[in-house]
């Protein structure tokens, strides 16, 4: 993937922590990812309206947030009518390793799933899979 194809790259982070956003946006940085092209909210709601705004081309999602869960934002753009915003993968973003939420993660059918702290390694990891690119 060239540098040009980097820039087209749109991330989404769903955080209610803004230590977690911050670093999280620091990594993706690193990785390569223009700062431009990086987005955040600190709840499932505001999530769903950057999403409609943004179209990203991943979200990384926490579950355990305050009001809705990162598992009723999945299920809600999954549904979405809109087939662009219905299509977008979902990595979530936690520090729950429990048997019970990876299940119900396996069951949303999100892109991945990756344990905080993350290591630039397993984020880069965890993009390529979910969009199906090599990054540099």
């Amino acid at each position: 993937m060239s540098d040009t194809d980097l820039r087209r790259i749109k991330i989404l982070l769903i955080d209610d922590e803004p230590f977690i956003r911050l670093t999280i946006r620091q990594i993706l940085v690193q990785i390569g990812i223009p700062p431009s092209n990086l987005y955040d909210a600190g709840d499932v709601k505001a999530g769903l309206a950057e999403t409609l705004r943004v179209r990203p081309s991943l979200v990384l999602c926490d579950i355990h947030m305050p009001g809705d869960d990162g598992f009723a934002y999945v299920a809600k753009v999954h549904s979405a009518p809109i087939p662009e915003v219905a299509g977008i993968p979902v990595v979530m973003l936690t520090s729950d390793s429990g048997e019970e939420a990876v299940l119900t993660a396996k069951d949303h059918k999100v892109a991945g799933y990756l344990v905080k702290p993350v290591s630039i390694a397993a984020v880069k990891k965890s993009i390529e899979r979910a969009l199906k690119v090599t990054l540099p």
